[in-house]
């Protein structure tokens, strides 16, 4: 269990006192664990999703308040772990989001030639977190702007898990994604360019949130 409260490279609390400042101001005054972390994943979960890199620190996600389900994560699982409340990653395989892919590439032409042939599977993180005497899942990566606007367009909410030919969905357990996104980044499609990608799929993201505040 001490595993899962340890700071790492990425998991910075102990480096960056801003992690653990916000998650303590988060805190206060909630007695019981589970308050404390209700709070921590709220304000996490309603920081924007964006396309970026994988290997970022948790007070840099903080710091420019947004990220992807890697960054987010990190952060939920940094500040947690800041309050003491022991939390660990939760790697496993999703089936392209196909639907909303086809819905950036309408509203930006242009991506399609950037983003070339996309595999049918990728990476999707989430988190562990200790409560009431045991682990419970949980997923801080979309913020409800962008899903009420996915919902608006009738783009599923839930992602699919890939399973083996067993039928079994296999899920890998960390207490540190360190080494994991570091191997991640190295072998991401996009490397030349890929800022200039992020933000225009990050652009038509926040066209996808707008719909939410016109409804």
């Amino acid at each position: 269990m001490d595993s899962y409260l340890l700071p790492t490279e990425l998991c910075d609390f102990d480096k960056d006192p801003s992690v653990r400042d916000k998650a303590v101001e988060l805190a206060r005054d909630c007695e019981y664990d589970r308050d404390k972390f209700d709070r921590i994943f709220r304000f996490v979960k309603e920081l924007p999703y964006g396309l970026e890199d994988w290997d970022i620190r948790a007070s840099d996600t903080l710091r420019k308040g947004w990220g992807m389900c890697c960054g987010k994560t990190n952060l939920l699982v940094a500040m947690s772990r800041a309050v003491s409340i022991p939390a660990r990653y939760r790697v496993f395989r999703i089936k392209a989001e196909s639907r909303l892919l086809a819905q950036l590439i309408e509203q930006d032409k242009g991506l399609a030639g950037l983003l070339g042939d996309l595999p049918r599977e990728q990476d999707h993180l989430g988190c562990e977190v200790y409560l009431d005497g045991d682990w419970r899942n949980y997923d801080p990566s979309r913020d409800s702007a962008l899903e009420n606007g996915l919902r608006r367009l009738g783009i599923p909410l839930e992602r699919e898990a890939v399973a083996g030919d067993d039928g079994v969905v296999r899920f890998t357990i960390l207490a540190s994604i360190d080494e994991w996104a570091g191997k991640r980044q190295e072998g991401r499609r996009f490397r030349e360019g890929r800022e200039t990608l992020f933000d225009r799929v990050n652009r038509q993201l926040d066209r996808i949130r707008l719909l939410s505040k016109e409804a």
